[in-house]
């Protein structure tokens, strides 16, 4: 494979997020495929932090023109992210996860769906033992505990209502194991995305514009088919929200395939057990992703609460109300970073740990 894309591999590596090699290279062919060797010549010349199309090119010896035309031709690929600076448009470089394998969406096909399993089996299952987490629980909010005060961040609700404009896509994750013969039941057109800016999602190939309506609809749907509500670990800066299933998800699969209990941080609640109201019937165990929760001998459910990660996917189906979310106190409390700089500085530090 030619070296450029093993630079860039490297450089993506560098990255919090991760981009671990592999002995077969299956993620040098993931790259050549999306990128031409010129852009990922490019790429490797850029970082996290957004710079300007002159500085790009004045770090490759080239051309500020020529070098803007092949920026912008990446944004639209979804390789690299673009933002309004101040004296035009700024560019970036995005992670592979979360960030430019999302954004294939559109065009993701067979033969890129099985190089993506291949490299999540052989290795890119790693990210998800880093601590801290790439994603982060948000539970049920019809199953949180009334008259508590809880973090605006534990609230779905919170980012719809602050938004202006709404979008849904296919879920990527479900369109991959689809693709490559392993597709679940659950529904496709439901990861959702929100933006500051009115009419953002108007314009988009692959995004469709819906109204805050149906963006709670979209949420409302995904808890009765027991989904698990999740985004990016962060509290703030927090622009979509997941529904996951470990049917497909690459996050939930480091923890139901791999073990990972590190895969998905916890939100600020854990589920606690009513047993003289509980009527052994079982659904709450089909619901939980996370395997929390077994049916004991004599027919009572048994909780696993290491295994519980708070979503209240199995509060909301119980109708005897034995089930409960409880929310934590003290020390029992992780709350996640308030930026994503400061979920870099932390996973930079917990990669060292992971990786000694």
């Amino acid at each position: 494979m030619n070296t450029i894309y093993k630079q860039l591999a490297e450089h993506l590596d560098q990255i919090p997020n991760g981009f671990p090699a592999t002995e077969s290279g299956v993620e040098l062919k993931i790259l050549a495929k999306l990128f031409s060797e010129d852009e990922a010549t490019i790429a490797c010349h850029m970082s996290l932090n957004p710079e300007s199309a002159k500085s790009i090119a004045e770090k490759l010896d080239r051309e500020e023109r020529e070098v803007s035309k092949i920026l912008k031709s990446m944004v639209k690929k979804g390789l690299i992210d673009l933002e309004k600076g101040k004296g035009g448009f700024d560019f970036k470089l995005i992670p592979f996860i979360v960030g430019f394998y999302e954004r294939q969406n559109g065009a993701i096909e067979e033969e890129f769906a099985q190089l993506f399993e291949a490299y999540y089996q052989e290795a890119l299952y790693r990210m998800m033992t880093v601590k801290p987490s790439v994603h982060r629980v948000i539970p049920v909010e019809k199953t949180i505990p009334v008259n508590i005060d809880i973090m605006p961040y534990e609230r779905a609700s919170h980012y719809l209502e602050n938004a202006q404009s709404w979008g849904v896509l296919k879920c990527i994750c479900r369109v991959q194991k689809s693709l490559i013969g392993e597709g679940c039941d659950h529904s496709v057109e439901n990861c959702l995305v929100f933006s500051s800016r009115p009419g953002y999602f108007d314009r988009s190939d692959h995004i469709r514009a819906i109204s805050k309506d149906e963006a709670i609809q979209i949420l409302d749907q995904a808890e009765q088919e027991g989904l698990v509500h999740s985004t990016n670990n962060v509290q703030d800066g927090v622009e979509y929200i997941c529904n996951c299933c470990s049917c497909s998800c690459g996050v939930l699969r480091g923890i139901t395939e791999y073990g990972s209990l590190n895969g998905m941080a916890r939100s600020d609640f854990y589920v606690t057990l009513e047993e003289s109201n509980c009527t052994g019937c079982g659904i709450c165990i089909d619901r939980c992703q996370f395997g929390a929760l077994n049916m004991g001998a004599d027919g009572i459910v048994e909780v696993d609460l290491a295994r519980c990660f708070g979503c209240g996917l199995c509060v909301s189906s119980c109708a005897s109300d034995a089930l409960a979310l409880r929310q934590k106190s003290g020390s029992e409390l992780e709350s996640p970073p308030k930026t994503e700089e400061e979920w870099r500085i932390l996973r930079i530090e917990g990669r060292k740990v992971t990786e000694l």
